[in-house]
């Protein structure tokens, strides 16, 4: 791989799944680049499509969905006509995938030992005693204690931050270039979370995988991602380095989401949060307008006649008629908006 290829690069990405009597469209026009030891965050709140473009890209989709991309490409490997053969040799050994809940992820019927040992003999050619030297390496690596008696465990039998610490090990048990973790500390306590986030930190800094970090917590996002993806409706509506979006959002929807979180010395105890009005639209059939005009308080005449298309100015991108550098917004609209619903 050239030095400038990205480990990731998703153009197009587009997710359709057949209802009765028409078509759902989680997922329309993702694009998404990932670097060597980069982490990408993709955010939005549930049900914009954060999940269903990781399943897609990992080729994990239900059976009814049906994607297309114009590519899918990892670490330069072209992906959008790779067969199931060739995907099954992929999942768990170039790229792997931390999912969200590991109760439901991990198998409850075989031990830790025996879910580590059949990862590591797909994809290498290890003895017993080898896969499990590299097994109680990962666990180690990870935080686990005692971890020659994790081994001998069933999922059941482990907590869910522990639970979560082998998801990330056998994850990085064949050293993969990319991995996507799916809202990895959602069903954890604060100070497992921390430790978490940590963890897969100083991993990416040992080894240099590229992360793909999916979530809806704008503070975990603060202190892990280099670039943010905002996605609303299945569509990404912003892009940009981290510190960037986080200081002044372009897009209506990501400063939605900036506006509903509290900040420390500023928020009074009592006082209401920022939130955005309305629900997310169904994703059903073709957009005839932008996909936020009905929650914006910005929106007039222009964001009704037709999809809108993404635009760029100094490393920024974003889904949106207003101008780029920020200007042309009333201060006082998200104030009306909240106050009329």
């Amino acid at each position: 791989m050239a030095p400038d290829t990205p480990v990731l690069d998703v153009k197009g990405l587009r997710v359709e799944i057949p209802v009765t009597g028409a078509t759902l469209r989680p997922v329309r026009r993702v694009d998404l680049t990932v670097g060597r030891g980069e982490t990408v965050a993709v955010v939005g709140e549930s049900g914009c499509g954060k999940s269903l473009t990781a399943l897609a890209i990992m080729n994990l989709l239900p059976r009814r969905a049906r994607p297309t991309s114009e590519r899918i490409e990892l670490a330069g490997e072209d992906l959008t006509t790779a067969s199931r053969r060739r995907w099954r040799a992929l999942r768990g050994d170039r790229i792997a995938m931390i999912f969200q809940d590991p109760m439901t992820a991990l198998d409850p019927c075989y031990r830790i030992g025996d879910q580590m040992r059949e990862i590591l003999q797909t994809h290498r050619k290890v003895s017993n005693g080898e896969a499990r030297e590299r097994s109680l390496e990962l666990l180690r690596k990870v935080g686990i204690p005692s971890p020659e008696d994790r081994l001998t465990q069933y999922p059941h039998q482990l907590s869910g931050g522990l639970r979560q610490r082998v998801m990330i090990a056998m994850a990085l048990l064949c050293e993969p270039e990319l991995i996507i973790a799916d809202e990895p500390t959602t069903a954890l306590d604060v100070t497992i979370q921390a430790q978490i986030l940590r963890l897969l930190r100083d991993i990416q800094r040992d080894t240099g995988i590229g992360l793909v970090l999916i979530t809806h917590d704008l503070g975990v996002v603060a202190g892990m991602a280099d670039r943010i993806v905002v996605m609303y409706g299945g569509e990404v509506v912003e892009t940009g380095v981290c510190d960037d979006i986080l200081a002044k959002p372009l897009h209506p929807y990501t400063e939605g989401l900036i506006r509903s979180i509290p900040v420390p010395g500023e928020t009074r105890r009592g006082e209401t949060l920022g939130f955005i009005p309305g629900v997310v639209p169904r994703q059903v059939g073709d957009l005839t307008q932008c996909g936020f005009y009905g929650r914006c308080p910005y929106a007039h005449a222009a964001c009704a006649t037709g999809p809108v298309a993404m635009r760029e100015a100094e490393g920024r991108q974003m889904r949106c008629v207003l101008p780029l550098d920020g200007s042309g917004r009333d201060p006082s609209a998200w104030v009306r908006a909240t106050e009329a619903s």
